[in-house]
């Protein structure tokens, strides 16, 4: 198939409105999960040194990942849900009942079929996922089911998808596969081919919904230690940076005339990564500013001890941010941005740093000095860099 018809079946599929997702069946908490894991998607394939890539959101179900944004030769179709407790059941998302286990793998599957009702196959996440696989004719395409939670369902090895995933469906027991295979086939025309179960696969992410973002600044603090050392401390306003950027992409639902309005609309590619990674690569090192009013404390008198302790504690506080900081780190941090809008900078560092300690300690007098003033510092120093 050659690349132009590939991009124009992928433009056509992404213009079917029966197989976009809107996102809103689990709510805001539901596509932040998305949005927090399509990130964490870009570093994997960043890291893996992937030449390039393409995220559509809410084009072809959730997410699609082509591998080019302009010469685009196969996909990968997500479905990325989030599940606050428990795992997925077979009825869950399938739209029909599970076989019975005490039967024998034949007769189950042969009573499951002949009871089972395959109404609520289509709109099932699994019914979904087939039938826009489906609506590839040519270009190369598999499918995933995304989740923090496992699937409860048995594999023909023995074990269990919820803690073997990921894995395709062929890999299940095989009665479920039969009955899949059944439900899934209900969804096509009399004679269509019998469902791959090899091209959708079932994955489990360490994706927590209440913290979505950790797992990505864990990601991007690694790439970032490799390619651009002097910026990790910066890891957690990078990815927050990307998840912004994609955020309002899946809310264009308008037909798009070519492969490239669908991009510019609904697309999220590998330049646009890299950008964003060198746009974060012109922003001063704020350790070696640190490092800097820090010998200008020192030369106006303040002892090495408190200087040392001061970067210790700078140090402890940058890696406490990476992880997303606590409700307390915040508090001290409006406070010092309030108390330095109040008081700008004066010429001499070490009366300033005094006085923001005094005022300080009277807010919080739980904390030790050298931890107070480092994060005073890191908060003056963030204000002089970008006053906005």
């Amino acid at each position: 198939m050659s690349i132009a018809s590939c991009a124009a079946e992928i433009l056509c599929v992404a213009n079917d409105p029966a197989l976009a997702e809107s996102g809103g069946g689990h709510g805001a908490k539901g596509v932040d999960f998305q949005r927090w894991w399509a990130v964490f998607r870009m570093l994997e394939l960043e890291q893996a040194n992937a030449t390039d890539f393409l995220l559509l959101f809410e084009a072809v179900q959730d997410v699609t990942e082509l591998d080019s944004s302009a010469a685009p030769t196969k996909a990968t179709v997500y479905q990325v849900k989030k599940k606050d407790s428990g795992t997925w059941s077979w009825s869950a998302l399938t739209g029909t009942t599970a076989p019975k286990a005490s039967k024998s793998s034949k007769s189950a599957a042969a009573t499951s079929k002949g009871s089972q009702d395959f109404s609520k196959v289509a709109d099932s996440a699994l019914g979904k996922l087939h039938r826009s696989l489906g609506a590839f004719n040519s270009t190369p395409v598999i499918g995933y089911f995304i989740s923090n939670a496992g699937c409860d369902f048995p594999l023909a090895s023995g074990g269990n998808a919820a803690t073997s995933m990921p894995c395709p469906l062929s890999d299940l027991a095989p009665a479920h596969v039969q009955l899949l295979s059944d439900a899934l086939s209900s969804l096509g025309t009399v004679g269509a081919p019998t469902p791959d179960l090899t091209k959708v696969k079932l994955k489990k992410v360490a994706i927590h919904p209440d913290h979505p973002s950790a797992p990505a600044i864990a990601s991007a603090l690694e790439l970032l230690k490799e390619r651009s050392p002097e910026h990790a401390a910066q890891a957690a306003a990078f990815v927050e940076s990307l998840a912004m950027k994609i955020s309002s992409l899946g809310r264009h639902t308008d037909v798009c005339a070519t492969f490239e309005e669908l991009v510019q609309e609904r697309g999220f590619s590998r330049s646009a990564f890299l950008s964003a990674l060198g746009t974060l690569q012109t922003v001063p090192d704020l350790n070696e500013l640190l490092n800097f009013w820090l010998n200008q404390l020192q030369a106006e008198g303040v002892d090495f001890v408190t200087i040392t302790s001061i970067r210790a504690a700078a140090a402890r506080i940058a890696r406490e941010r990476l992880m997303g900081g606590n409700q307390l780190s915040r508090d001290i941090d409006e406070f010092c941005d309030n108390w330095i809008d109040a008081n700008p900078p004066s010429a001499n560092l070490r009366p300033y740093f005094d006085a923001a300690l005094l005022a300080l300690k009277t807010n919080f007098s739980g904390h030790r000095d050298a931890e107070l003033l480092a994060r005073f510092a890191m908060r003056a120093i963030t204000k002089c860099v970008d006053p906005n």
